[in-house]
């Protein structure tokens, strides 16, 4: 997953761990920060923009009230950041780029839309640095299309998706690893049908990726394969009242059944894809109907699965909470496995299919794990808990070696302080992460290494009373 980061809402079981980010030039030899944006609404409160952790300064034009900056993202080189904002008109959100050499002067990406309150809504860096896909309701008010910008004509934009029918919209959108293809969902052909298409960049050409649906069928989520060769997605496919997992490889695929057969009445519910792109673990009430259970299927051997969690308590049921290790060897997931309703962390090795509790001798009555990230190397995770105390939720390290001996990575916490999202630097040695742990009133952005467990530096500038640092984003 790329540090792209920015305007999204917390998983319903608690807080956000990005994994696997792509953090070069974060620290320097001397251990500080050097190539980290953060938004927060530093110098005016409500007004959120973007500083730099390397300046200390404001990178965007100052916005005043109302104005906002919404989503941004580091491009890869670390040269500039693109960012969603109603910088030139309040409430009308546009996209631009800022060189991080020339802060305060910014350029727009996006192509001047028909009045009418239209708005860029989300947007894609391609890999390859050479621009920007985007969502907006740029050329009719009311319908989302997509859109490429090149970083060299500004301003400039081409339609990437097909030709909407009547009442139709692209609802999601991602672009592959090798900047080739944007793969889309939307309901192009039949207004309400939502299916997933293929815009080749190079050419243009548009294709659905797999057979035509009928009125009451969808596809509802897709991911992208690592290696940039086709796409899993979920849809209820074959039966319009069952949502199954599907592949579908570019260049002639028409969307093959991945997941085992379900239950009567189960559903699969959502997937990771591994890094390697040869498996797909997904959640799904598939042996059980309203018991939600984790399962491994390789795509070389589709609907052969393997489930991947242990027997689970009465009520007990696998959270949307699970990570793939970046070796594509095991899954680390949250469940209530022993004690229903108590939220604990667990690894399940692919091969032999081992699975180890990784905090349950260290989680008591009333305290839960709520968020985990992988840690690069695969050593192990960093999680966020209340371990220590109930309602505290702190920062944590478990190596894979040594399970169930963590170790607590920020300064101890005030009783009912929250860490609310934490990212692990690409050389493994440390941790980014926002909570309010200096003020109840102010959360900030904290950098803590493995190796100094204990001791966080603050790596935002001085916030206004009111400000709080909603976001950060490293590559």
């Amino acid at each position: 997953m790329k540090a792209i980061h920015g305007y999204w809402s917390v998983p319903a079981l608690g807080m956000l761990l990005l994994i696997g980010c792509n953090t070069s030039g974060v620290t320097s030899n001397d251990g500080g920060v050097t190539s980290v944006v953060y938004r927060a609404d530093q110098s005016t409160d409500t007004v959120e923009e973007l500083f730099s952790v390397s300046s200390g300064g404001r990178i965007n034009p100052q916005l005043a009230l109302p104005k906002t900056v919404q989503r941004f993202a580091l491009t890869a080189d670390l040269s500039s950041v693109i960012y969603i904002a109603d910088q030139d008109a309040t409430s009308v959100y546009e996209l631009y780029r800022v060189n991080l050499a020339a802060p305060g002067t910014s350029t727009k990406l996006s192509a001047a839309a028909i009045t009418g309150g239209k708005d860029v809504q989300d947007f894609k860096l391609l890999p390859d640095g050479t621009g920007v896909v985007y969502l907006a309701d740029q050329d009719t008010d009311g319908v989302n299309e997509l859109y490429k910008v090149l970083f060299s004509s500004p301003g400039t934009s081409t339609r990437v998706n097909g030709t909407l029918t009547t009442g139709g919209n692209v609802l999601e959108f991602d672009v592959t690893a090798n900047s080739g293809s944007v793969v889309y969902r939307a309901d192009q052909d039949t207004d309400t049908v939502v299916e997933l298409y293929r815009t080749i960049v190079s050419s243009g050409a548009n294709s659905k990726l797999h057979s035509n649906y009928a009125s009451g069928k969808s596809v509802s989520s897709f991911k992208l394969l690592p290696n940039s060769t086709g796409v899993v997605y979920t849809a209820n496919q074959t039966s319009s009242s069952v949502t199954e997992l599907y592949e579908t490889v570019f260049g002639g695929g028409t969307g093959v059944t991945v997941s085992n057969t379900l239950a009567t009445g189960g559903n699969v519910l959502d997937f990771v894809v591994s890094p390697d792109s040869a498996s797909v673990v997904y959640r799904a009430d598939q042996d059980t109907d309203g018991i939600n259970e984790l399962y491994r299927v390789a795509l070389a051997s589709p609907t052969v699965s393997v489930k991947m969690n242990g027997g689970l308590i009465s009520g007990g049921n696998v959270s949307a909470t699970y990570v793939v290790t970046p070796d594509s060897a095991s899954v680390v997931y949250i469940a209530d496995e022993a004690v229903d309703e108590q939220f604990e962390l667990y690894r399940t090795v692919f091969s032999g299919v081992t699975r180890t509790p990784l905090t349950s001798p260290r989680i008591g009555v009333g305290e839960d794990v709520y968020g985990v990230a992988t840690i690069p190397d695969s050593s192990g995770v960093v999680y966020i808990a209340d371990e220590t105390s109930a309602g505290t939720r702190e920062l944590y390290r478990v190596l894979f070696a040594t399970p169930a001996t963590s170790t607590k990575l920020n300064p101890t916490l005030a009783s009912g302080r929250v860490v609310e999202e934490a990212v692990v630097t690409s050389n493994s040695a440390s941790v980014l992460y926002r909570a309010n742990q200096t003020s109840a009133a102010a959360v900030e952005l904290y950098q803590v290494f493995f190796s100094s467990a204990g001791t966080s530096t603050t790596l935002n500038g001085n916030l206004i009373t009111g400000g709080n640092v909603s976001a950060f984003a490293v590559r």
